[in-house]
This record gives C-alpha cells, sequence and structure tokens, in this order.
C-alpha cells in the first residue's frame, strides 16, 4: 500500500482510540481490498468517533517492483477520505 500515512492520519482522526492500532489497520485495510469488488474501505459507525460510518478511497495502480525496479506490480495507493456510499 502507497500513501500510508495519510490513510492513517485520516483514519486516526474518525476511529476510536482503541481501534487505532496502526500495524494492523494498515493489514486489515489492504486485506479488504483484495477481497472485495470496490476500491473503498468502509469503517462502520459503532467503532468511529463520529457516531456515522466513514469511508476511505484508494485506486489500483502499476509501480516498479522493490527487489526488481524492471518488473511492474500492482499496488493500492490512497486517494484520500471518501463518501459512504
Amino acid at each position: 500500500m502507497r500513501n500510508k500515512e495519510k490513510f492513517l492520519e485520516d483514519y486516526n482522526k474518525v476511529v476510536k482510540p482503541e481501534f487505532q492500532n496502526d500495524e494492523n489497520t494498515i493489514e486489515d485495510a489492504a486485506h479488504t481490498l483484495n477481497n472485495i469488488e470496490g476500491t473503498t474501505v468502509t469503517v462502520a459507525a459503532e467503532f468511529t468517533e463520529t457516531g456515522k460510518m466513514e469511508a476511505f478511497d484508494f485506486e489500483q495502480k502499476q509501480r516498479p517492483k522493490t527487489d526488481g525496479p524492471d518488473q511492474q506490480m500492482l499496488d493500492w495507493y490512497y486517494v484520500g477520505r471518501g463518501e459512504v456510499k
């Protein structure tokens, strides 16, 4: 996942402190994105400080592999806060 820091910053602004685990947050978001047909991670209202569902938008793009820059791979890029659909 790219733009992790911005995703965590936005995520931690709206999610209750007891659910702000940076390591698991990245893994959970990536797992969700790899197993849904969309590009938005949604957090249920009971886990947010706002009391409403919150959405985070991503896009998938090609990038050079870290261990083989001459090869490409798909990766998720955080775009920003989204709207719950």
